[in-house]
């Protein structure tokens, strides 16, 4: 049975992979529209065209004119959820079988639907579980819900958020991202090290010793450095400044700086780094499917051993200051192979569920496709 999708996609770029194949997939056999803001989403299209779409419509709607305006004017590069939903809200709920969403802006719709039987509203993980973001409570407002693996499965089920549908089908960003070249930052062969801190303030370390790490690698010329942190550290989501970062380490032969572009989401830095330096990212999960040294920094001193929450820092050294880093790049690759690789591989494997003889895309197509058919 076909079925007309909608997928709304009103985020930055490190939303796209997380949802572009499995357009794609879906596209074979139903009718798939990618809902979207009437900017350029070079990304966007640059990723369909990577699959080869034939079939995945992309429809770009503008905000209200008014709401357009005032977003100029702030500097806004993405118009605001709730405004452009209203705008759009009943051809949305008129057209479409299904919506799927990659974030919790469904809240904005689902009063509107009221009780009718369609659409159905379906979550799509944008990015690996691994922090309480991943457990809010909207999550039971879905029909239904693709999990990336048995871990974040467990977890729900645990804190009563397993929604009564779901389905288990793997992490469709990796589809994507092996299509992708893998490309040298650097023309030496020194060790690699990504710092990639999250974006979130009391999480983050890059507001207590951003700025201190890379003065650190700006003089030891020993490694290269990839400052890559998480897109929203400097937009207006985390409201950093890059001005605050010195010219001399835009320039200097060792460190590379990417405050958000295509490779800052396709995993160009993870899959090409050494090691791995962060917080509270995620995508250090992504950097895990191929398992190399990680190094985690907690200056606040938290009380991380038995917290869920910071489940990913089983997997490497836990450093507290600057002082502690010189030691740590020293002994992070036999620690390592002594101690995290095995916790890595384990945590992969409860992270991203695969199967022979399908990817985590089809997978998920197939599961939407089982669940329409069922429902509608």
């Amino acid at each position: 049975m076909s079925h007309k999708i909608a997928i709304i996609f009103l985020d930055e770029i490190h939303h796209v992979y997380h949802f572009v194949s499995v357009a794609v997939e879906l596209s074979k056999t139903n009718q798939v529209h990618i809902l979207t803001h009437s900017g350029k989403n070079t990304f966007l299209h640059a990723s369909l065209q990577k699959l080869n779409n034939k079939n995945v419509i992309v429809e770009k709607m503008p905000t209200a004119a008014f709401r357009e305006f005032t977003d100029r004017i702030k500097g806004r590069q993405l118009p605001r959820k709730g405004f452009w939903i209203k705008k759009h809200k009943k051809y949305i709920l008129t057209n479409f079988d299904a919506i799927i969403f990659t974030d919790y802006y469904h809240k904005y719709l689902l009063k509107s639907r009221e009780d009718r039987n369609k659409p159905k509203f379906i979550f799509l993980e944008h990015g690996t579980p691994g922090r309480a973001y991943a457990y809010n409570m909207d999550i039971l407002d879905f029909d239904f819900h693709l999990q990336c693996g048995k871990f974040h499965n467990k977890s729900l089920k645990e804190k009563k958020l397993l929604n009564d549908q779901y389905k288990i089908t793997g992490y469709p960003k990796l589809d994507v991202v092996k299509l992708d070249d893998t490309e040298r930052i650097f023309a030496n062969n020194k060790p690699t090290v990504l710092y990639n801190p999250h974006f979130t303030p009391p999480l983050s370390s890059w507001h207590f010793m951003g700025l201190e790490i890379l003065e650190f690698f700006y003089k030891l010329k020993d490694y290269n450095l990839i400052f890559a942190p998480h897109i929203n550290l400097f937009n207006k989501v985390g409201g950093d400044d890059p001005a605050l970062i010195p010219q001399k380490f835009r320039t200097a032969e060792n460190i590379h700086i990417d405050l958000g572009s295509d490779k800052s989401v396709n995993m160009t830095y993870t899959k090409t780094a050494d090691i791995y330096m962060g917080d509270v990212s995620s995508q250090v999960y992504e950097f895990m499917t191929n398992p190399r040294p990680c190094i985690f920094l907690n200056p606040e001193g938290v009380d991380y051993k038995d917290d869920i929450n910071y489940r990913f820092w089983q997997c490497g050294d836990v450093i507290n200051s600057i002082n502690e880093l010189n030691e740590a790049l020293k002994i992070t690759k036999e620690n390592h192979q002594k101690t995290y690789k095995s916790i890595q591989e384990e945590i992969t494997s409860e992270n991203y569920y695969t199967e022979e003889g399908s990817t985590p895309s089809e997978r998920a197509a197939s599961a939407i496709n089982e669940y329409l058919d069922n429902v509608l």
